[in-house]
């Protein structure tokens, strides 16, 4: 019975092997699992991960798609906590942002797509690791521009993530749990914006999108054993180790980008 179910998944899923198949999924819940614990920087850790699987452009799509699905288990939480008007302008900047990005990545060539995917991936560790936040004001435009800015080098460099807009957000002094709304919110938008990208204009792939719908389910548990780690695993130990993590995989995905 196992075997029939398996069979039929993979007759709908693109040509992954048994092995890779698990990979995929291991990777999906590691993602998970850090995005339940920041609230933000899983595609980090999800797509180097799935590129060194299936290559850049498929692992784009089932990030994108596994990313939506799965932060609907946290959204109608995150949209009754979090500021709409801030979230609103900043959104709207993010979907120009990405679009224009999005254009200029699609192009490149494929070495070039990974090795800038790991580029990105290594520079947005760093600036977490600094512990820089912004600190300059908040208006619409000044949201939407710095959404735009955001949402460009997220499209120009593929990676739809949400560290640096977690630390526009952080630099706020609002209660914790609506600085999480909104990080989660624009998050979501983000990919979003990268999913109408994909699907109107350019990239999509429906046999990984389907793959990225089977994702979402891992990624959700990893989701949720992410926001319980919260509660009992302090910063301190967990996030040295996601960083470590993280550099080693973008390094090694520019390092190996035309190999």
């Amino acid at each position: 019975m196992l075997d029939q179910i398996l069979n039929n998944l993979f007759n709908v899923l693109p040509n992954l092997s048994y092995l890779q198949f698990a990979l995929t999924i291991l990777v999906a819940f590691a993602g998970g699992l850090i995005r339940g614990y920041t609230g933000f920087a899983g595609a980090l850790l999800l797509l180097p991960g799935f590129v060194f699987i299936m290559g850049p452009l498929p692992a784009l799509n089932v990030v994108v798609i596994s990313g939506m699905i799965g932060q609907l288990l946290i959204l109608p939480n995150a949209v009754k906590n979090a500021q709409k008007a801030i979230v609103l302008y900043y959104g709207i900047g993010i979907f120009v942002g990405v679009y224009m990005g999005l254009y200029f990545l699609f192009q490149r060539e494929i070495p070039d797509i990974t090795f800038f995917m790991g580029i990105f991936i290594i520079i947005a560790t760093l600036i977490l690791l600094s512990g820089w936040k912004y600190k300059g004001k908040s208006s619409p435009v000044i949201s939407t521009s710095i959404g735009g800015g955001i949402g460009f080098f997220a499209g120009f460099f593929g990676v739809p993530t949400g560290p640096l807009t977690g630390l526009f957000f952080l630099s706020k002094n609002d209660p914790t749990k609506i600085i999480y709304a909104n990080i989660q919110c624009t998050v979501i938008l983000t990919v979003c914006a990268f999913f109408s990208y994909f699907f109107f204009i350019e990239g999509y792939e429906h046999d990984y999108l389907l793959l990225g719908i089977f994702m979402s389910i891992p990624l959700a548990i990893g989701l949720k054993c992410g926001q319980l780690l919260f509660k009992v695993l302090p910063e301190s130990i967990f996030r040295p180790i996601t960083y470590i993590c993280l550099i080693i995989l973008g390094a090694t995905l520019s390092f190996n980008a035309y190999s």
